[in-house]
């Protein structure tokens, strides 16, 4: 008797469940999105809306938790195990990207971008797409092209005016080649490091001064240890956001499709909330005591010219004119 209860029992939880199966009931997915930027940056602020939009517009079936500040581990442990599947999803640099995926580092050519418009036009174009499927093809989906920024020098020693004013310094670059060959070709030693470690590199003077946008100047308080701010935009840095092939398999043709139309939506929302902090932002910096110069642009666009030149043989010519090109 209590054999046949048994089986019963178990056939009847079994119905149940194919039962609610049947009925269109699904079950939730969560997604881990890691990303560098403080808390305070606006990494996690773009990242907590795209998490918001995913929940409203999946009805709660998507859920994408944040983990900012390198939490989940470095940029380029996350971007290597989002190619491996074992991490979900990541917004990164495209500097650490190019490092498993070449053809990105051509967004990061000195002075190939005139201005935001121009990132958008290039970025959300067939250049985007294209690139977009060299990412693919190493096994992550691209999301989309997010923002970070043109980047500006900071340093312990003195004002950067011109190119010269670089000579024998120790800058401290992403961990992507076009980087390292730019600030060498200006006169500097580019000296990698961690964006995790970066204030302390230079707090101990293992490196004279970095680059960045003003966001991380600021949310990083590289002020505290630097003492100077030079206006440069030699480079443009974009921040591609990845989601794993093995997790973006784990959702319904629907579920990607939300996040992927998000994701693009979300990266015209970035550059506007980045152009609209960057004024404020300067004027705080200044504010904690660094002092801010702009530059005259084309002695450094002259200065790397010979770094245009050599990547044309690695991207090709053709695509630099048509990115310069593009209106």
């Amino acid at each position: 008797m209590q054999e046949r209860y048994i089986q019963l029992l178990t056939t009847t939880l079994i119905t149940a469940s194919l039962c609610a199966i049947g009925t269109g009931a699904s079950a939730q997915t969560t997604l881990q999105l890691g990303h560098t930027g403080a808390a305070s940056h606006h990494f996690q602020q773009v990242s907590e809306e795209f998490a918001r939009l995913v929940d409203e517009r999946t009805g709660g079936e998507v859920q994408v938790t944040i983990y900012p500040s390198d939490q989940l581990g470095g940029q380029m442990q996350l971007v290597e195990g989002t190619f491996l599947g074992t991490n979900d999803m990541v917004l990164t640099s495209d500097a650490v990207l190019s490092n498993f995926v070449p053809d990105v580092g051509v967004i990061n050519l000195p002075f190939l971008f005139r201005d935001y418009d121009h990132v958008r036009a290039v970025l959300d174009g067939p250049i985007g797409d294209q690139l977009g499927e060299a990412v693919e093809g190493q096994g992550a989906i691209l999301v989309g092209w997010w923002e970070n920024g043109f980047r500006h020098v900071t340093n312990s020693r003195g004002p950067v005016e011109t190119p010269e004013d670089l000579a024998g310094m120790k800058i401290r670059v992403p961990e992507g080649p076009v980087f390292v060959d730019t600030f060498n070709q200006l006169g500097a030693s580019a000296t990698p490091v961690a964006f995790s470690e970066l204030y302390s590199a230079l707090q101990l003077g293992v490196v004279d001064g970095q680059e960045n946008p003003p966001a991380h100047i600021l949310t990083q308080r590289f002020y505290e240890v630097q003492d100077y701010a030079s206006r440069t935009g030699h480079i443009y840095l974009s921040s591609p956001v990845l989601i794993s092939s093995s997790a973006y398999g784990r959702l319904t043709e629907d579920q990607q499709q939300i996040l992927l139309e998000t994701g693009k939506e979300l990266a015209s929302f970035h550059t506007n909330l980045v152009r609209e902090e960057e004024a404020a932002q300067w004027e705080e910096i200044e504010a904690a005591g660094m002092a801010v110069n702009d530059v005259d642009p084309e002695a450094f666009v002259e200065a790397t010219a010979p770094v245009i030149e050599k990547y044309g043989d690695v991207f090709g010519a053709e695509l630099i004119q048509q990115i310069r090109e593009t209106r």
